[in-house]
């Protein structure tokens, strides 16, 4: 059956949660709801007879940098074009805004799908996951400290990009736990809580944070998606275990590398 191309709205947001459970990802309803209101006009459906069977979103962070996520199919209408059809419409609008570099993160399985639409792999990455402490969490107040204008800078130099209005909108669903060095944030997930962004100047704040925030799950299971080696020694000294691993991937211009800056955990994959 042929598809339709359309801007996803928040309409969509019960049925594209229905094909994250489906494919078994951990994303819930307020991940969509924050993506779309970060970039409405750049988060697209594919339909088929009027019910929804495709997603992909896009996450501008000003016009150096992109990333391409939440690319979804259901499985009664895969191979039929429509995941390169979204693909396609996605970096079409992202050629509209200008932007100079579009990132994914993608499964190794989708490596080759990506490298046929132009994308190059950076680097390979892995989650990990554990169960949750023994600690009450459950008893602790939410604690989100404020992002100051410090904080936002560390991020842009580890990350590249500016993309503090992204961070102060996922501030607002996270726990978020600061100091002078960096930040870190965590939140509720459909499988499991989900740890990160974590980004500081040097490893001792970064795992000092971490350790904070690990403390204040109650979940009974967490992510991690671990981007540096340092943390990876982290993750495995607490417990984590690598469970699946993502290749990172571009296309366009790269953004310089920073010489500095400590990635604990990315943000997450749709959006880095």
């Amino acid at each position: 059956m042929r598809h339709q191309l359309r801007t996803l709205s928040l309409d969509d947001v019960p049925a594209a949660t229905r094909l994250c459970r489906e494919a078994g990802w951990n994303q819930i309803a307020a991940d969509w709801l924050r993506l779309l209101k970060h970039e409405p006009q750049g988060c697209f459906a594919a339909e088929v007879q009027g019910s929804l069977v495709g997603t992909v979103t896009t996450t501008c962070y000003g016009q150096d940098l992109a990333w391409i996520g939440m690319m979804l199919v259901s499985e009664t209408h895969r191979r039929q074009g429509i995941a390169t059809s979204l693909m396609n419409h996605a970096l079409e609008y992202l050629r509209g805004r200008d932007i100079r570099c579009v990132r994914l993160d993608a499964t190794p399985a989708g490596q080759a799908v990506y490298e046929k639409l132009g994308f190059q792999p950076e680097q390979v990455f892995s989650r990990w996951s554990r169960d949750g402490s023994d600690s009450d969490a459950n008893a602790m107040a939410s604690r989100r400290d404020p992002l100051t204008e410090v904080h936002l800078a560390i991020d842009q130099h580890a990350f590249a990009a500016d993309r503090s209005s992204w961070l102060k909108g996922l501030a607002n669903d996270s726990q978020v736990i600061t100091d002078r060095r960096g930040y870190g944030m965590m939140r509720s997930g459909y499988l499991a809580d989900y740890l990160g962004p974590i980004v500081a100047t040097n490893a001792e704040s970064a795992k000092a944070i971490t350790l904070q925030l690990l403390d204040r799950s109650p979940a009974t299971r967490i992510f991690w998606d671990v981007f540096d080696p340092i943390a990876e020694q982290a993750a495995q000294s607490l417990g984590f275990r690598a469970e699946r691993p993502f290749v990172r991937m571009r296309t366009g211009a790269a953004p310089a590398k920073p010489p500095t800056g400590i990635q604990f955990a990315i943000g997450d994959p749709g959006t880095g």
